[in-house]
């Protein structure tokens, strides 16, 4: 193949690669650009989140023993630990797939949560400058919570506005999710070729595209050593010999 029809032929797969994947690769660079652009903290709300200060146990001895708890909470536990929930000692049990909440001094059942109480926790929760807009419990969550139900799911707006989803079994602010989150999930998807769930960076897709960009790279690469080389022949040609 002489030089001319390669760099014809190199021409012709350089253009219709680039149709083909130009799109994609457009995605790639403005997605990637805005992924970079913002602070990860940003995304996930820690900025509307207050740390809350542990509180210090001082009556130890009226709190329920954890075996006390165990019996009443019927749970095969492999995870027992000690909280303050909105200035209540609580134990949250875990364990043969069961999560539950219970009161350290009444033993009583406190989960799933009221809507009282997870107002309350989110509102405690919460730094912005919004107010509650509503409250949803959700035993089948969104997509967005990416864990399982219940979860509360308390809404607040419109200065700040933000999702503060409290989960209900163990009585904990698990995510936040504002605007800004929900366009760089929107980018992630694009970026990552995954339109629904997000999660699948290993698709037949991203492959078949990033394969075709290499290909459409060394299509162009070659065009430009021919170039170059053309470019030298023809100044080569232009000087005359000593």
């Amino acid at each position: 193949m002489n030089r001319a029809l390669f760099n014809r032929r190199a021409r012709q797969l350089h253009l219709w690669l680039g149709l083909a994947i130009g799109a994609q690769v457009g995605l790639w660079l403005i997605s990637g650009l805005f992924m970079t652009w913002f602070p990860i903290e940003e995304v996930r709300g820690e900025h509307l989140r207050t740390e809350m200060e542990p509180a210090a146990f001082t009556n130890i001895s009226d709190l329920l023993t954890p075996d006390a708890i165990l019996e009443k909470s019927e749970v095969a536990a492999d995870s027992l630990s000690l909280h303050f929930l909105l200035e209540k000692p609580v134990w949250r049990v875990s364990g043969d797939g069961k999560r539950k909440l219970v009161d350290a001094t009444t033993g009583d059942i406190i989960s799933p949560l009221s809507e009282e109480m997870a107002i309350g926790l989110a509102q405690s929760s919460y730094s912005g400058e919004g107010a509650i807009v509503s409250s949803t419990f959700l035993t089948e969550p969104p997509r967005e919570y990416g864990r399982p139900g219940p979860v509360w799911k308390v809404n607040f707006g419109p200065d700040h506005a933000a999702s503060f989803y409290v989960d209900a079994s163990m009585g904990e602010v698990r995510a936040v999710r504002t605007t800004l989150w929900r366009v760089f999930d929107f980018m992630w998807g694009l970026h990552i070729m995954d339109w629904s769930t997000r999660e699948n960076f290993n698709s037949w897709w991203i492959k078949m595209t990033a394969s075709l960009a290499i290909v459409f790279f060394f299509a162009g690469l070659c065009l430009s050593i021919l170039r170059v080389m053309s470019w030298i022949g023809q100044k080569s040609r232009r000087t005359p010999a000593p």
